[in-house]
């Protein structure tokens, strides 16, 4: 697992439930900034702290290092979703 793919997954568990990353890190106990980074993948991250991460989020390690299918299915009906409102306002503003 690169670290950039975990990045995503960690982000896409605190979107899912709702959270800024200021929140998160504020309650971790760490920069927004360091928090940041651990999302973009730009820094690594000790084991102690991917499981202080998932703890914090009520998951299990394994779903923040491979993520999950159903993550995965929801990130993809989310985009068609947005996709179909993205073109519902094209249409409206080309008055088709």
């Amino acid at each position: 697992m690169d670290l950039a793919s975990l990045g995503k997954n960690i982000a896409y568990v605190r979107r899912a439930k709702n959270l800024t990353q200021e929140n998160v890190a504020f309650d971790l106990e760490i920069s927004k900034t360091s928090y940041a980074k651990i999302e973009r993948g730009e820094t690594n991250i000790s084991f102690l702290r991917l499981v202080q991460i998932a703890e914090y989020f009520k998951v299990d390690v394994s779903e923040l290092v491979k993520g999950s299918t159903d993550v995965d299915l929801q990130e993809l009906a989310a985009n068609i979703a947005q996709m179909k409102t993205d073109i519902h306002s094209i249409k409206v503003a080309m008055d088709i």
